[in-house]
């Protein structure tokens, strides 16, 4: 549909710019037909259908294959220098026409090039004839029409060029956001929802096994807190202001596999500070671990650009999901790696790392 209205569009402007400058030039059609050595009717018939191929050019040229397009285009300048020749080197700037349709259809070399042999063989007529001089108005006319031509056809294309990759690049960015949402729901959904089944699991063991309410009523309070945590967070990841720091996921992944009586093995503090990549490694690692591993044990190490995520369960065969999918491509977007390898006894280790500069910042 697109095609058909740019096809429509470049028929409706070379059929209208024909139009115009024929009718502008009527005069000179008019004494060019009286002066021709051919018959009148003759030559308003070719004059008329030189005038239609110039016009039809364009429109038709996207239709032709690039030897048919030359073919038409040599036939269109040859039928113009006939012209000429049957009514005078005087009226040279009728091949004018036959040059701008050429210039908006062929490359630029080609258009200068079929420029420079019609002028070159207008040039020879007139001085053959004793009147080189006055056509120099006549040649200068010719070709600065056909260069601007084929330069405005070129400054259009080269816009319409940069239009469509506007287009392409807002598409990009909306489908970049919908995946960075899509992938920060998961990750945060993804570790809160199983966060609040380890707490609220804990709780009813609790009651149902020592009824210490006290304790149960802990968890429930952690249950309340993590609920409105995971809210605001959710808030955050709509709008994008959301970040997640390394020291903060050491903090998170402690209670929750404290509530699922799994031993957490961490630094007091993380080395790299905070660190969105990798404080998402440590999330969606320890959500795993939760969920799938049955491990009773977790250490968790970091250094300068890196963390390390190992337990002791059960690693037989490792998919990766959505969630290891997305961690792997927010750290590939910052020239980092996650790797995924069993541990020695049993379990599973992640480690994920991203670059540092000279100073031991993160780049």
């Amino acid at each position: 549909m697109g095609q058909e209205q740019g096809t429509a569009r470049t028929a409706l402007l070379s059929f209208g710019l024909t139009s115009l400058f024929t009718a502008l030039l009527w005069r000179e059609w008019a004494w060019a037909i009286e002066d021709s050595a051919l018959p009148r009717g003759v030559t308003l018939i070719a004059a008329c259908g030189y005038l239609l191929g110039c016009a039809a050019l364009a429109p038709a040229a996207p239709l032709l294959r690039w030897t048919a397009r030359i073919a038409v285009c040599a036939l269109l300048i040859a039928l113009g220098c006939g012209l000429v020749a049957a009514v005078g080197p005087e009226h040279a700037w009728i091949t004018m026409f036959g040059l701008a349709a050429c210039a908006a259809v062929l490359p630029l070399p080609l258009s200068l090039g079929a420029t420079a042999l019609v002028l070159a063989g207008v040039g020879a007529a007139s001085s053959a004839t004793g009147g080189a001089e006055a056509r120099v108005g006549d040649l200068v006319i010719i070709a600065s029409v056909s260069v601007a031509t084929a330069l405005a056809v070129r400054l259009v294309e080269a816009n319409a060029e940069l239009r469509r990759g506007r287009d392409q690049a807002a598409q990009l960015a909306v489908l970049r956001e919908r995946e960075r949402l899509s992938r920060d729901l998961h990750d945060l959904l993804g570790h809160s929802l199983t966060t609040i089944v380890v707490k609220a699991g804990a709780g009813r063991r609790i009651l149902e096994t020592t009824g210490d309410t006290a304790r149960a009523v802990a968890e429930l309070r952690d249950l309340e807190d993590l609920g409105r945590r995971s809210l605001t967070e959710v808030r955050e990841a709509v709008s994008g202001v959301r970040r997640v720091g390394l020291a903060g996921e050491l903090l998170r992944a402690e209670a929750v596999l404290a509530a699922a009586d799994i031993e957490l093995r961490a630094p007091a503090v993380a080395e790299t500070g905070n660190d969105e990549a990798l404080g998402y490694a440590v999330r969606e690692a320890i959500t795993n671990v939760v969920r799938h591993s049955r491990a009773s044990r977790v250490e968790i190490t970091t250094g300068p650009g890196w963390v390390r995520v190992r337990d002791d369960g059960h690693a037989d065969r490792v998919v990766p999901g959505g969630g290891l999918s997305g961690l792997e491509r927010r750290l590939a977007e910052r020239g980092g790696a996650l790797t995924l390898s069993p541990t020695p006894g049993g379990g599973l280790t992640v480690r994920a790392e991203v670059p540092v500069d000279e100073s031991g910042e993160r780049t």
